[in-house]
């Protein structure tokens, strides 16, 4: 704020000299009203004009300076103004001095101390730095937000891209030249369909998986708890994982590790079957060991219970452990094995059951969820 006057008071000061014509002090008029000003000879300090009876003169100064006014009503009350001096000479060799004065404008803190007990701003200023803190950080969560939002419409783009290119491409083909195929390549004609009818199966996937996410992070789906056997849930799961298990080459082992046959846990069962699915199928399709073996475990650690699923293949990358369970991230940079949204829909269904997921790597790589008991 003091510079800013300081600033006026300068313009105000070139202002006035140019106004003065062959020693006439009478006519001077500033544009800036608020801003005072005292004429004087500079050796003989006789005023020559003034535009505040009440305003002194000041020692002189080389730049702005405080001052405090005593108020003519209540000589204990002060005023403080701003004045700068400047020393002006004529062709003739008389000088005079040019003073500027204006009240100054107080900052925020001198404000705040005059309207408020200091005994109540010990509580108010805490209280406004705390608003100022949170509504720094809360503008800081929305500008994630949105970063993350652009971000999740870039990836939806680019995964829907591919299969829309594939089916736009081979019905473009058959439109052309589908007669002509069934006549004579009926193996191609019907290798466009294939691929028409995989790409729209993987469009649908991604739709699917995107909405149950959606329902996920919205907390839309509303967990069932029942009493479970773990035993018995794991025997479950490597049933179902033996009936899905087709089109890969790895001779594929699913076993369950020993532990307590009376565990049980209170969850919702088709959500954590959910989990087990995707952790499962993310091994089958990541691994590159000849011979894939899955280990599902479980251990009672105080009032959480620990379940596991545990293969030996590579395990994690570094930057898989990092961004594993980012929405579209793929630990297969071509795509090939999936969209990279099944570890984000198991992350959602762990916090909506109250649980946590955590990615370790132990001669291999290790999904462990930690539900309540």
């Amino acid at each position: 704020m003091r510079d800013t006057q300081g600033k006026r008071l300068e313009g105000a000061t070139v202002e006035i000299f140019s106004q003065i014509k062959n020693g006439n002090f009478s006519d001077i008029v500033l544009s800036q009203k608020d801003i005072d000003f005292v004429i004087y000879g500079r050796n003989s300090k006789k005023i020559l004009a003034a535009s505040n009876s009440r305003i002194p003169l000041l020692p002189p100064v080389t730049g702005v300076q405080g001052y405090f006014l005593k108020n003519q009503d209540d000589g204990e009350k002060r005023t403080e103004i701003l004045y700068l001096c400047r020393t002006y000479e004529f062709s003739d060799g008389r000088a005079i001095c040019i003073q500027t004065s204006i009240p100054a404008e107080k900052e925020i803190s001198q404000i705040l101390f005059s309207i408020f007990p200091r005994s109540l701003l010990k509580v108010l200023i805490p209280l406004l730095l705390f608003l100022f803190v949170t509504l720094g950080l809360y503008f800081i969560v929305l500008e994630k937000k949105y970063d993350s939002q652009k971000e999740f419409i870039a990836n939806v783009s680019h995964e829907l891209k591919t299969p829309v290119a594939v089916i736009s491409g081979h019905a473009d083909l058959l439109r052309r030249h589908g007669k002509k195929l069934l006549e004579k390549d009926e193996s191609r004609f019907d290798e466009s369909l294939e691929l028409i009818l995989k790409e729209s199966e993987n469009m649908t996937k991604i739709v699917r998986n995107l909405l149950e996410l959606t329902r996920l992070e919205n907390r839309l789906t509303k967990p069932q708890k029942e009493k479970i056997l773990v035993q018995e849930f794991y025997r479950e799961i490597k049933e179902d994982a033996n009936r899905r298990r087709t089109e890969t080459d790895a001779n594929i082992l699913i076993e369950i590790a020993t532990f307590s046959e009376d565990l049980i846990i209170n969850t919702d069962k088709n959500l954590l079957h959910q989990i087990f699915s995707i952790a499962i199928d993310n091994s089958i399709k990541h691994s590159k060991a000849k011979d894939l073996r899955i280990t599902l475990g479980a251990e009672k650690t105080g009032r959480k219970t620990l379940l596991f699923i545990r293969d030996n293949g590579e395990g994690f990358s570094k930057e898989a452990l990092k961004r594993a369970f980012d929405r579209f991230y793929s630990g297969d940079k071509s795509h090939k094995t999936g969209s990279g949204i099944g570890l984000s829909i198991v992350k959602s269904i762990a916090r909506l059951m109250g649980g946590k997921i955590r990615l370790e790597n132990d001669s291999g790589a290790v999904v462990k969820i930690i539900l309540p008991a």
